[in-house]
């Protein structure tokens, strides 16, 4: 499997008003190495890529369900999941929405990126 070493977020022009990426997502952006692999557990979530064709595809079709949220961010995915940080949360820790794209009724709300990531280290799906 494929390790990702490091990745780009969307840019500030891109983001809702107001919004800001979590301190700790900014610094695993910079090097994935503080999660938590293993040779026989390789996480499996692909962080978006600002400037590639699945990050920009993910931002165009976000507003998958105006119900969870207007601006969901786009950060990550696993197979038929994505992640997303709640845009309309100007806090600087927002919460993090996965979402089943084959049926985006089904869905996971986490209090914020650090929760989420705990979580997908452990291999919650």
């Amino acid at each position: 499997m494929v390790r990702q070493d490091k990745f780009t977020p969307y840019p500030k022009e891109m983001l809702p008003s107001g919004f800001k990426y979590p301190k700790s997502y900014l610094d695993l952006s910079q090097s994935t190495n503080t999660i938590n692999y293993d040779e026989k557990y390789f996480f499996p979530w692909w962080f978006e890529d600002y400037g590639t064709e699945g990050a920009e595809i993910a931002y165009r079709y976000r507003k998958f369900n105006s119900s969870i949220s207007n601006n969901a961010i786009p950060f990550a995915n696993y197979g038929e999941w994505e992640a997303y940080f709640d845009g309309e949360d100007i806090s600087g820790n927002p919460k993090v929405i996965v979402v089943n794209l084959e049926n985006t009724e089904n869905y996971e709300v986490f209090t914020d990126f650090d929760t989420w990531l705990k979580e997908a280290e452990n291999d919650g799906w």
